[in-house]
């Protein structure tokens, strides 16, 4: 209702008229309240620039009403139009009309022709005016079929670009191998996540070269699995790579399923999500288990020293308890500090000094004034540096207490700091000097999960050094520190 005049139905009702030798011809579409000429011809004014009359002035309606071809060979005597005002305002007297269907059925309207006076319409001009109308129905037909392939177009087009937003939120690439071409297809996001250059002209090369040398046999094993025929289909891996633009090396989880022709792989199509991040998470889980496990463990021994050598000093009940209260509470200070750098998390406190740090971690094994000496400038430490140092210095102690000085009632530790040149560098030297305490046989022949966690916070963290001299009299660990990473952490 109410679109322009098109050409294709114009010709339709000039042809009809032409051979039925009628002055008016209509493709009138028809509604509740009106009936629209989508195209007419002579048709009296106003009434053919309106392109409408109301249902008063409608013989077409009663087509659509029976979905029947109403034949009327003069209005005036016909009891179904005798009233109807399109024949005092129109001069409609003979009317012959067949109704216009949908593709789904459903009548729209009709096609006629109009005579100004009595006519007996034949057969054949029934069956001409009928065989036109179903040419206007196909046109209807295809024009619905344009619109619904249109719709069907944008849906797909927005879903397609949903599914591409959708990909590259998650991080996710997608690919096409080709297994008899080894041709494979990419899009764009797995370009990005592999850091393989769009122009690579042979990407399942490239794939191959990538992949870690202890996966790569993994890999072809687990993609030759998918495309045999008498399995799955399914391809699921995770792998290593290196990524050919900066070297890094990533983790990758690979999904695909792969499709057959009478038995043989035609394809293999899948995603690439990279998990580096999870894997990293993962290993973290699992590195804090074990430290856990660990720091239970020393805390049960230093507990146990703490109670042993707070009994020997102590005079009565009340002395020993507020004595052993004190030290449990700088224990939990103690850990307090170290917990951010296991978690990961930033110390949050104030700026703290060196001082104030290393005495912190010490006040749980204070057993006197002169148990313990701490000598050295104070150097204030950024967060970061905070928390892992005291990882550190807080294992050192642990050490210290459970076999070492801190152990013993006649024990003693130095610790000193200063600031040197190191080859035109400005670092922090620590010095941690233990005597007085069991003697020490030799230095360990294995390294237990501490002195790992030392020398991975040590070397990899704070980018120093840590060099440790197992004396008979007590062990001497020197702890070097580049002065920039105090600073910035």
């Amino acid at each position: 209702m109410d679109s322009p005049p098109e050409e294709a139905f114009d010709r339709a009702v000039r042809l009809a008229t032409r051979l039925l030798g009628t002055p008016v011809g209509l493709v009138s579409l028809v509604d509740g309240q009106r009936q629209f000429f989508k195209a007419q011809t002579g048709l009296p004014e106003p009434t053919a620039t309106a392109r409408e009359t109301p249902l008063t002035h409608s013989f077409c309606q009663h087509v659509v009403t029976s979905d029947a071809p109403l034949t009327v060979h003069d209005a005036r005597e016909d009891p179904l139009v005798q009233d109807n005002l399109a024949i005092r305002d129109l001069g409609v007297i003979a009317y012959l009309g067949v109704p216009l269907h949908a593709p789904d059925g459903q009548v729209l309207g009709s096609f006629c022709a109009i005579q100004s006076e009595p006519r007996d319409w034949t057969e054949a001009e029934l069956a001409t005016l009928t065989d036109i109308a179903a040419g206007i129905e196909t046109e209807i037909k295809l024009r619905d079929e344009v619109v619904r392939n249109a719709d069907l177009a944008e849906r797909a087009t927005a879903a397609e670009e949903r599914f591409r937003l959708a990909l590259h939120a998650g991080q996710v690439g997608t690919y096409d191998f080709d297994p008899r071409t080894q041709q494979t297809r990419w899009d764009q996001e797995l370009y990005a996540i592999w850091g393989v250059a769009t122009d690579v002209a042979d990407v399942f090369a490239a794939v191959q070269q990538s992949i870690h040398a202890d996966d790569l046999q993994m890999w072809e094993a687990d993609v030759a699995a998918s495309l045999d025929p008498d399995g799955t289909g399914q391809h699921d891996i995770e792998m290593r790579i290196y990524r050919p633009d900066s070297g890094e090396m990533r983790w990758m989880h690979a999904m695909g399923q792969a499709s057959f022709e009478n038995g043989i792989p035609v394809r293999l199509i899948g995603t690439v999500r990279d998990i580096t991040a999870q894997k990293e998470a993962a290993e973290r889980e699992k590195l804090l288990a074990h430290e856990l496990n660990h720091r239970v463990k020393n805390l049960f021994a230093v507990v146990s020293g703490m109670i042993s050598m707070t009994a020997r000093n102590s005079t009565t009940p009340d002395d020993m308890a507020t004595a052993l209260r004190g030290r449990v509470q700088a224990l939990s200070a103690a850990h307090a500090l170290i917990q951010p750098a296991i978690s990961g998390e930033q110390l949050e406190t104030s700026q703290v000094t060196l001082q104030t740090l290393t005495a912190a971690l010490l006040e749980p094994h204070m057993r006197g004034a002169d148990a313990v000496t701490l000598a050295g400038p104070a150097l204030p430490l950024e967060p970061g540096t905070a928390s892992s140092l005291a990882l550190v210095l807080h294992e050192l102690a642990t050490n210290a207490a459970k076999y070492g000085a801190l152990s013993a009632s006649e024990g003693k530790l130095d610790v000193t700091w200063a600031l040197s040149d190191d080859d035109g560098a400005e670092v922090l030297t620590f010095q941690w000097g233990e005597n007085g305490g069991p003697p020490v046989a030799a230095a360990p022949t294995a390294k237990g999960f501490g002195s790992k966690l030392i020398e991975m916070t040590v070397n990899a963290q704070m980018r120093g050094r840590l060099k440790s001299d197992w004396a008979t009299s007590g062990v001497h660990h020197t702890l070097t520190i580049p002065f920039d990473y105090l600073q910035k952490g």
